[in-house]
């Protein structure tokens, strides 16, 4: 064999595995795609399957606190209604007593009044026609009305960008989270400050309680109520920032980014 043939079975050689490394090559990004590809298909496969099992959730949730409303307003509002009935027919039958009575009115009338503030703020229908400033008003009154700890809520703006279903899961984020700060935080006050407009939705609550740390919180088995926050707040495309500190009490803020 000369050394062309030599150089020439050299070259054919070198062809070849050049044309094997590329197709070797070629069939790596395919499959490296594909997988991509099967594994972007199967992340949006789950996240349809946890927007559809959160949807369902909250339809159940809506559905029974529509019930509970509706209960508190017609069987609870009819037995308040007949007390006074009640009270009014001791107050002619016993004028002696008439003031005594009329303590005891006074009462009724204040927990008809809060029952109808409750009753409002566990309605989807009626949160959906008044709207989020609205009813975030009613509740921030029926809070107010605890007395403890104090409430406080500065608001600016007079349209929300939000859609309906993105204003409820704002006002269910935002009574679980006060629930949270009177129930866990021990907070003596809780700061309400919201801006909002056309085209920008900021929402802060603030208490001075006793804080915590976020990390270690998350990353424990008894922390599903604080990452339920983070999760419809994610599904309804809304973000969450969350500071807390020992001491120093816990800040969160929710936006439409």
């Amino acid at each position: 064999m000369n050394q062309e043939e030599i150089l020439l079975s050299i070259v054919s050689t070198s062809l070849l595995m050049l044309i094997l490394i590329v197709i070797i090559a070629i069939a790596f990004v395919i499959s490296a795609r594909q997988k991509l590809k099967q594994e972007m298909l199967l992340a949006e496969t789950k996240l349809q399957y946890e927007q559809e099992l959160r949807q369902v959730e909250n339809e159940v949730s809506e559905q029974m606190m529509n019930r509970l409303s509706q209960e508190l307003h017609d069987n609870i509002g009819q037995l308040h209604t007949a007390m006074h009935i009640q009270i009014q027919n001791q107050k002619l039958d016993h004028p002696e007593l008439k003031e005594k009575f009329e303590t005891v009115e006074a009462y009724l009338g204040e927990a008809t009044r809060q029952l109808k503030i409750l009753s409002r703020t566990l309605n989807y229908d009626y949160l959906g026609h008044a709207g989020l400033l609205h009813t975030l008003d009613i509740e921030v009154e029926r809070l107010k009305n605890l007395k403890r700890p104090e409430i406080s809520f500065i608001k600016h703006g007079l349209v929300s960008p939000l859609t309906k279903n993105q204003e409820l899961v704002v006002f269910r984020l935002f009574q679980e989270i006060v629930q949270n700060a009177l129930r866990h935080s021990g907070a003596e006050k809780i700061e309400l400050g919201l801006n909002c407009s056309e085209t920008g939705f900021d929402f802060k609550l603030r208490d001075n309680g006793k804080g915590f740390d976020v990390e270690n919180t998350l990353a424990s088995t008894n922390s599903n109520g604080l990452r339920n926050i983070f999760k419809r707040a994610e599904l309804a495309g809304l973000k969450v920032k969350l500071h807390s500190e020992l001491g120093k009490g816990t800040t969160f803020e929710l936006t439409k980014p």
